[in-house]
């Protein structure tokens, strides 16, 4: 077998080499720079803003559309129940929409491998409990006019806008940050998921909490004449915010300490989620204090989540070229092009992150068996 040009260890004669994922084939030696194929899901451009495959990594390509029309189609339900007036029935479709589907996508990939109770609890049973607790008490300290717009006082714009999701992005993290010490979870993407699944959890409260006063105060039939932007944030673009500033901290914090962890895109993972959640809430509030009209609101929202999306997808891409050298050889199918290969960190075929796949894939990765030692050059 030849020598990888980047990291000097055998791997096959294929177009990406098995330990470090470079492109050998591709005339670029860093895997990190290997732009057009995102390590988790290699057929895709890593700044390709793709819902979907970022936050629900472990996912192989072909199962890829069958989330993305689960999600359209509960969009749809969501938006037909509003248009009929429906609107109770649409805000709690909606509120659960995207928790539900990452609950699905949690139990067939086996990203808890063999601790779901603990994963699943400490990650969106404790969100969601948080996302109560923040809530109500943020209701008795920051005056609020309605579930839709915060009362005009300076106060409360700043406490609702900028210190809010401040705290909401400490307090978020820290149950899922006990998984941390389990060895079964020592992988930044097991940071990344269970994060997501604490800001979903959150997400779904903070819906059900702020419109219950107006979902008890509406009849069955409801107009649906300005509630199609709302039931839209609700549904997506709210959870998605949460989910992906939860899961960028969180996945930052869990790579923190480990070797590479100095490299300046896990130190961003905190501040952007900090910065990205109060650009979200904050235009959000002004977009509508000063008039704009719901398109203009939902275009922000759409573009906060997107470059929040982007950012993952880096962090992430760096996260996994950095920890596939942990890895020694293992019997595995790659789920992306089904190839059965005895790999490390990659498949030597596509490409994809062994340790960003299915569990049943793979059967659990082992970090205790490095690589080979590189071959010395000749002379």
């Amino acid at each position: 077998m030849p020598n990888c040009e980047f990291c000097g260890h055998e791997t096959p004669d294929e177009p990406f080499c098995t330990w470090c994922g470079s492109d050998r084939h591709g005339g670029n030696d860093d895997p990190r720079g290997r732009l057009q194929h995102y390590a988790a899901h290699p057929s895709e451009h890593i700044a390709q803003p793709s819902l979907i495959s970022t936050l629900l990594p472990h996912l192989p390509h072909a199962r890829v559309h069958e989330f993305r029309w689960a999600l359209i189609a509960g969009l749809a339900a969501v938006v037909v129940l509003g248009a009929f007036g429906l609107i109770v029935a649409a805000t709690l479709t909606a509120a659960a929409l995207v928790p539900v589907l990452y609950l699905v996508y949690l139990y067939e990939a086996q990203v808890y491998r063999d601790e779901p109770g603990r994963a699943i609890g400490l990650s969106a049973v404790a969100g969601a409990v948080l996302g109560a607790v923040v809530l109500i008490v943020a209701s008795r300290v920051i005056p609020v006019s309605s579930p839709l717009q915060l009362a005009g006082a300076t106060g409360a714009i700043v406490g609702g806008t900028i210190l809010l999701p401040i705290v909401e992005e400490v307090l978020k993290p820290l149950p899922v940050m006990l998984l941390r010490a389990r060895p079964n979870f020592n992988e930044t993407v097991d940071g990344l998921v269970f994060g997501i699944a604490a800001g979903l959890g959150f997400a779904a409260a903070e819906t059900i909490y702020n419109y219950l006063r107006v979902i008890g105060d509406l009849h069955f039939h409801s107009s649906a004449g300005t509630w199609l932007v709302p039931l839209l944030t609700v549904a997506v673009t709210k959870p998605v915010m949460q989910a992906s500033c939860t899961g960028a901290l969180t996945a930052s914090l869990w790579r923190r300490g480990k070797r590479s962890g100095s490299r300046l895109i896990y130190l961003a993972g905190a501040p952007v989620a900090i910065v990205g959640h109060i650009a979200f809430t904050y235009f959000t509030y002004l977009f509508a204090d000063r008039g704009a009209s719901q398109a203009v609101v939902l275009a922000w929202q759409i573009a906060v989540d997107a470059a929040l999306l982007v950012f993952i997808r880096f962090l992430l891409h760096r996260a996994l070229c950095d920890e596939a050298e942990d890895f020694g050889l293992h019997p595995a199918v790659c789920p992306h092009c089904r190839r059965h290969i005895e790999g490390a960190g990659f498949c030597p075929h596509c490409g994809a992150a062994l340790s960003a796949s299915p569990r049943t894939s793979h059967g659990g990765l082992r970090s205790d068996a490095g690589p080979p030692a590189a071959a010395e050059s000749p002379g």
